[in-house]
């Protein structure tokens, strides 16, 4: 399902050179066909409304349940292999959930990094991207002493259909959604773990 370059240079390169942490962007990661059967699938897939200090979305069960989500998540968890050699970091799993960011929803500034969860990379599939908002907004920090003394927004990447994006997990690679204006974000995102 996933297209995966045959050649994955450009993708290690680019993982390796991206500012202000190291990610990559993939457009087209699935056929076009498989990708309407995706959203077509998003669509039907059971979702809860969750919220705290940090975000406002819709969210599925891990994995989700519909058989195409699933297979996509599926693909993703098998991809450890491929991703590691774009990422240069050994992951062998991956785990995932459906998201839906209608008007108004976001999700604050953060790090994926905690304790003892072993996060290794982020991802995010696209299914459909909001009329306005949405972006994935990437920070650059400043540290002293291992704390985080400043942050600046640097780099912002359009939710856009079929676009894989990876990204480092580390305590300083903030990021955050912003907030949906318009329209919804659909993405299918998740972990991979060593």
């Amino acid at each position: 399902m996933i297209r995966w370059p045959a050649d994955l240079t450009q993708l290690q390169r680019e993982f390796r050179r991206a500012k202000p942490f190291a990610h990559a962007v993939l457009d087209g990661a699935v056929a076009p066909a498989d990708h309407a059967l995706l959203a077509q699938a998003f669509a039907d897939e059971p979702q809860m409304l969750v919220e705290n200090e940090i975000y406002l979305h819709l969210r599925s069960a891990d994995p989700p349940q519909r058989p195409w989500l699933r297979a996509l998540h599926g693909e993703l968890s098998a991809s450890g292999a491929v991703v590691s050699r774009i990422c240069g970091l050994t992951v062998s799993r991956a785990d995932g959930a459906a998201y839906a960011y209608l008007e108004g929803h976001y999700l604050l500034p953060h790090s994926d990094w905690r304790k003892g969860e072993q996060r290794a990379l982020a991802y995010a599939y696209y299914l459909a991207p909001p009329l306005r908002g949405g972006e994935l907004e990437l920070f650059s920090c400043t540290t002293r002493r291992g704390a985080i003394v400043a942050t600046r927004a640097d780099r912002r990447i359009a939710p856009r259909a079929n676009r894989l994006v990876l990204f480092e997990v580390s305590e300083t690679a903030l990021h955050r959604v912003r907030e949906v204006l318009r329209g919804a974000r659909l993405s299918l995102a998740g972990w991979f773990y060593p």
